[in-house]
């Protein structure tokens, strides 16, 4: 047996495995057995330091030497190590997402049950694996099901989800059943209880972390009854082999249309799916220890007993939440067929020579464009769940509303979001955003940031505007759905319009001067010439307001633009604006809006998910657009498109094109 420990060591060091090698670990893992704790340390350290030799060589012998070494000795230098490993291999894009899931389970269950492995970074690492996994699944899904809002979904039904549902495990399958007893006989619950299957995918694999499952018999089953209760059944087809196995679960599920979808178990990459469309509940099924996982509903017990005890209290509370926050959670999905590029069919009309409209059938849109919308979005999304955490309301505006009601998502040669938010609200969201958006986001707004040169904020998925830099780093480009350019949503304040005109001409003059000096300074490379000079004399005089050397000019006076923006409050006026904008505009009598078409928000569809609307929103698109507004016009952008054409020539000529 030693003599298998000895040339186990060598072939480590070496690197020159041969076909003995697993023959001498399964020696080396008998030994361990019999030994005292302390060899059975200092063998797993000998045999880790010398697998870590020239590690690079060895990396097709990550997955045997590991399992051996945290079954000798679980310790989190190695759990850390390995899983570091797993990401690297990630990376190099040699494992798929079945198996960087098949690893999340594997390493996961075990971390559950060494509290030793549980630190800080084994959780960070395993949840990545899982969203990994998710996102690799995501991607190639095409559900064409789409959920239902809240209100009308099946209020009687509920979906339960269970890994597994064997003969093997009696204990277990009462559990379940009894669960699912407990929706229908004490609270009227409809069923479809759901058997994923998922470890039969796994079924026959060398694991040494969790033991093989084994299939019911009765998977051909679709119903099952308990204690008089009859239950809906649905066997899935070992879902992880498959995307389009899992797409048929998921469409199963959303054709069922649930009010609820419960999930009872450790881990499920089906759960974590339908989590996509609608909120999961998770019941732990390993009591007594954290459970990762994807949603905000995740609860466990300290035994089956509590968990018998506290089920139907549970799910009440889990309907009350979810009815009360009405699709709280935002849905990000985006199945395959939605990045395909495509040729919109949208008579619509475009400037030609001599300023005349003329009319096309269609509007060509690239693959990268698809995937910076859905890169956009996933950005509103951060701030939509902000808002809806801190009770602060916003709305879409400009181009962005008028494809919500009119496109039911983007409009087809729109390529970035604009929303609003009333100035109190923009004022409380900027302040809570710095410290709330997830790390790699900023906010900015040329008020409080002197590199800025905007009044209006903008949330952008990198961590620092300075220094935005096109992501290409793989983790970045599966987090954005394979835009790598740098995407942002723009947020106006909407301020009061004061009723008396003199006040409001005033108002809307001052603003027009420091602006307009702003705007020269910032094309002059902030340079002041003889004219600067004069208009920023003419603007302190307006506003009786010294300029220093403290900050730059350009900074002071989108301040104070901010500033002025803000002088009138609800008493003053009933009509509300982006002061900025509507102070250049010849026609003032536009762009006025009622502030009571703000009072609050509508949803409405948006490509995958859904965007907040002002109540009225008609009314505002009429207000801003004219009564023409449902006729399709193309042009008005205040920028290029796409947004990225900067980006992507910068690429170019570093000899980078991307797909």
């Amino acid at each position: 047996m030693m003599e298998s420990y000895r040339i186990m060591l060598e072939q480590l060091r070496s690197g020159n495995v041969d076909e003995h090698f697993i023959e001498h670990a399964g020696n080396v893992y008998q030994i361990a057995l019999q030994a005292g704790e302390d060899l059975q340390e200092q063998m797993a350290a000998e045999l880790h330091e010398a697998f870590c030799e020239r590690i690079q060589e060895k990396m097709a012998l990550i997955f045997p030497v590991y399992s051996y070494l945290l079954r000798i000795d679980a310790n989190a230098v190695y759990m850390e190590n390995f899983l570091k490993m797993i990401h690297a291999l990630h990376k190099d894009r040699q494992l798929s997402w079945q198996n960087l899931y098949w690893l999340f389970g594997q390493l996961n269950g075990f971390r559950l049950r060494h509290k030793e492995c549980d630190t800080q970074e084994v959780q960070s690492m395993s949840a990545a694996l899982i969203q990994y996994a998710l996102t690799g699944c995501m991607l190639q899904l095409n559900v064409a099901v789409c959920p239902r809002p809240y209100l009308y979904r099946y209020a009687r039904r509920v979906a339960v989800l269970t890994e597994k549902l064997s003969q093997e495990d009696a204990e277990w399958r009462e559990f379940v059943l009894e669960c699912c007893h407990v929706l229908q006989r004490s609270m009227d619950k409809e069923v479809l209880l759901v058997n994923t299957k998922e470890a039969a995918s796994r079924a026959g694999e060398l694991s040494f972390f969790a033991p093989e499952y084994a299939e019911d018999a009765g998977c051909r089953q679709t119903e099952l009854e308990w204690k008089g209760e009859r239950f809906e059944l649905y066997q899935c087809e070992d879902c992880l082999a498959d995307p389009e196995r899992v797409e048929r679960a998921v469409s199963r599920i959303l054709d069922y249309n649930p009010a609820m979808v419960l999930h009872i178990g450790d881990r499920s990459l089906l759960a974590e799916i339908a989590d996509q469309w609608f909120p999961v509940m998770t019941m732990g099924g390993t009591f007594g220890a954290a459970v990762v996982s994807g949603t905000e509903f995740a609860v466990a017990y300290d035994s089956r007993e509590e968990a018998r005890q506290e089920f139907l209290g549970v799910v009440k509370n889990y309907e009350q939440t979810i009815g009360d926050e009405r699709n709280l959670r935002s849905r990000l999905v985006f199945p395959a067929e939605y990045f395909k590029e495509e040729d919109r069919r949208n008579r619509f009309y475009e400037v030609g020579l001599f300023n005349q409209y003329i009319m096309k059938e269609s509007f060509h849109i690239e693959k990268m464009m698809k995937r910076a919308w859905a890169a956009s979005i996933k950005v509103m999304k951060e701030i939509e769940r902000i808002c809806k955490k801190h009770h602060i309301l916003y709305f879409a505006d400009w181009g962005t509303l008028l494809g919500a009601v009119r496109h039911q998502g983007f409009v087809p040669w729109d390529d970035d979001i604009d929303i609003a938010m009333k100035r109190e609200d923009y004022n409380r969201f900027f302040a809570i955003a710095r410290e709330e958006l997830p790390e790699g986001y900023c906010i900015v707004d040329g008020t409080y940031d002197e590199g800025w040169p905007n009044t209006r904020a903008r949330v952008l998925n990198v961590p620092d505007s300075d220094h935005a830099q096109i992501q290409l780093q793989q983790d970045k480009l599966e987090e954005f759905y394979g835009c790598p350019y740098v995407v942002g949503v723009d947020i106006e304040p909407l301020d009061y319009i004061p009723r008396n005109e003199e006040d409001a001409n005033m108002q809307a003059g001052v603003l027009q001067n420091v602006l307009s000096v702003a705007c020269k300074l910032r094309d002059n490379g902030s340079q002041i010439t003889e004219e600067i000079e004069k208009e920023l004399k003419l603007v302190e005089k307006l506003c009786n307001y010294q300029l220093t050397e403290e900050s730059p000019y350009i900074h002071q006076l989108l301040r104070l633009a901010s500033a002025v923006s803000q002088m009138y409050g609800k008493e003053d006026g009933d009509e509300i604006a982006y002061m900025c904008s509507h102070s250049y505009l010849k026609n003032r009598a536009n762009y006025r809006l009622k502030e009571e078409w703000y009072e609050s928000s509508i949803p409405l569809p948006f490509e995958t998910t859904t965007v907040e609307a002002p109540q009225e929103c008609i009314k505002v698109l009429k207000a801003c657009y004219g009564t023409g507004w449902y006729t399709y016009y193309k042009g008005g952008a205040a920028h290029d498109y796409p947004f990225y054409k900067k980006q992507k020539e910068k690429l170019e000529k570093l000899g980078i094109v991307l797909d």
